[in-house]
């Protein structure tokens, strides 16, 4: 009754010669000079970008109070980051996450008479492992950084300890988000769950550090060239058990969740091959089944509903979901922090910042967003298309000042100093509008033409297209980054022992010019487009067709 029948064997078997043939037929069909040419470009754009930000920071070291502070608060802090994975990863196996299969398995190989652990166990160590890859390289990144300013240990023992913890870190996102679907656990139980994590690890971190967090373990691996403890090690077994017990549970997945997540993912896909990050960002959105609140928040008061823009936009605002309110929270949370870390000395946090504000840029802008992802509607109306468009920028930058007026509360609950407020504050508004910049820049452009790509690489070569294509996808994080800077100039005149706020005025009027040239473009976008197709068609017109004419 227990035992294996001949009829799974068979399955089994013809399982596994599905996927050797499979593996095989993709691998024949890997374009091999191509996929070096990623590998370079990725190397060569990965590379630069981690020896500008070495640059970056300064070889002063830590002295001896800095020094014990990092030894007493860096568990904590290291440790809340795990809790805010933990927390998303709970959250997604809410939400039916995180192991997707292709459509075909769905539909086939799980409603076949084989074993559900047989077909979905190598998905989910793959997801662990693709996880544990990625926080292991960001911790390595971080090691390396950080071992600049510490007076022990060399690089290499910090870039490897960092990433022994990022790792950890990052396959307990697929772990918990694992448990937390197998287990059938319900929504509103992950989320307390997951609410009671994160907040017993706040309280820790920022309030009383004698008590042990959960998540402790993990921020003290990361800092083992500074101080071992053997009782880390039980963190790491931890973790393994669970990993174990997650894989062993894969059985009980949802065939419901996998279905729809498996057309999601391959449109997903589909749109990062594109870079077309507005698809991405609603693909995302209808993974973790969010909607937008039927009762608003706030009824628009009838001298905003006069101006039909305005009003549209401040009822789209209105709709926001809670989670998406509480998401744009703790990222303008964690960019007022890195702004605090980069005011302390370490600069490269700057590019951390702008990276979150990005990203909260790409939520609050949804006004705009909707009136961009509906063109025909929007060519339709009796009004020239760029007004309309920068008219939208307005709902989210007032939206935008009471995240500024948090990111200040947080950033002086870190720094409690008098001038901490102003240049909060000063620095806080071009950095915030900035993210919203380059979030619009990203929205207004949209997806690349692939008629377009096509005909330019007809005239580039192959490396100036790959660069092409890259400066694209850098540029608009690049505006947000350049909006978080103003706070290195409020540190570099504080060593100069001169004022920081006038410093930081100087350079936040950069931000905002930044800002201001963005707004002109997207009000002169298409009479730009329009000059430059014009410009080019003339380039290559034959020189006996323009005496002719």
């Amino acid at each position: 009754m227990f035992g294996v029948t001949n009829e799974t064997t068979t399955g089994l078997e013809a399982l596994s010669q599905m996927r050797r043939d499979r593996r095989k037929r993709r691998v024949a069909e890997v374009e091999w000079f191509e996929a070096l040419y990623r590998v370079y470009l990725t190397a060569l754009v990965g590379g630069g970008a981690v020896l500008a930000l070495s640059g970056m920071v300064k070889d002063t070291k830590l002295s001896a109070s800095e020094l014990a502070n990092v030894t007493t608060h860096g568990p904590h802090v290291i440790g809340l980051v795990a809790a805010l994975v933990v927390f998303l990863g709970i959250r997604s196996g809410a939400n039916g996450g995180p192991v997707s299969v292709e459509e075909a398995e769905v539909r086939h190989v799980l409603l076949a008479p084989v074993p559900h652990d047989a077909v979905l166990r190598h998905p989910a160590i793959q997801r662990i492992r693709s996880m544990a890859f990625a926080g292991a390289l960001a911790g390595g990144v971080a090691g390396e950084l950080t071992s600049r300013r510490m007076v022990t240990g060399n690089m290499a023992t910090w870039a490897i300890w960092c990433a022994v913890a990022g790792a950890l870190i990052g396959s307990l996102f697929s772990i918990s988000a694992l448990l937390a679907h197998t287990l059938a656990i319900p929504r509103s139980a992950c989320t307390a769950i997951a609410a009671s994590l994160v907040g017993w690890q706040v309280a820790v971190t920022f309030g009383n550090t004698n008590i042990a967090g959960p998540f402790d373990t993990l921020g003290s691996i990361a800092l083992w060239p500074l101080r071992f403890r053997a009782v880390d090690i039980v963190g790491i077994v931890v973790i393994t058990i669970l990993g174990v017990i997650a894989i062993v549970q894969v059985a009980h997945l949802s065939l419901e969740a996998l279905a729809r997540r498996s057309a999601l993912v391959s449109q997903l896909k589909f749109a990062v091959t594109l870079q077309d990050i507005r698809t991405v960002v609603l693909l995302r959105r209808q993974l973790s089944q969010e909607h937008m609140r039927e009762r608003p928040w706030f009824k628009v008061p009838k001298a905003l509903r006069k101006n039909v823009v305005f009003g549209r936009g401040f009822r789209s605002l209105a709709h926001f979901p809670a989670r998406r309110m509480l998401r744009m929270s703790l990222l303008v949370i964690a960019a007022a922090l890195c702004e605090v870390w980069a005011y302390r000395g370490t600069s490269p946090a700057v590019v951390v910042s702008g990276l979150l504000l990005f990203v909260f840029g790409l939520d609050i802008i949804e006004p705009l967003s909707q009136e961009v992802d509906q063109p025909d509607r929007t060519d339709a109306l009796p009004v020239d298309r760029g007004w309309l468009l920068s008219s939208s920028l307005f709902v989210p930058v007032v939206a935008t000042l009471p995240f500024v007026v948090l990111g200040a509360v947080v950033a002086y609950l870190a720094e409690p100093h008098g001038a901490t407020i102003a240049v909060a504050f000063i620095a806080g508004i071009p950095a915030a509008l900035t993210g919203v910049a380059g979030a619009t820049v990203n929205a207004v452009k949209g997806a690349p033409d692939p008629v377009s790509e096509a005909n330019q690489g007809l005239y580039l070569p192959p490396e100036m297209s790959g660069m092409g294509t890259v400066i694209r996808a850098v540029f608009p994080p690049a505006i947000a980054i350049l909006g978080s800077l103003p706070v290195l100039s409020a540190t570099a005149a504080e060593k100069r022992n001169i004022d920081p706020v006038g410093a930081t005025v100087r350079t936040a009027i950069g931000g905002l010019l930044l800002v201001t040239l963005v707004a002109m473009w997207v009000h002169q976008r298409e009479p730009i487009r329009a000059w430059f197709r014009q410009m080019s068609q003339a380039g290559r017109t034959p020189i006996s067709q323009k005496a002719a004419q």
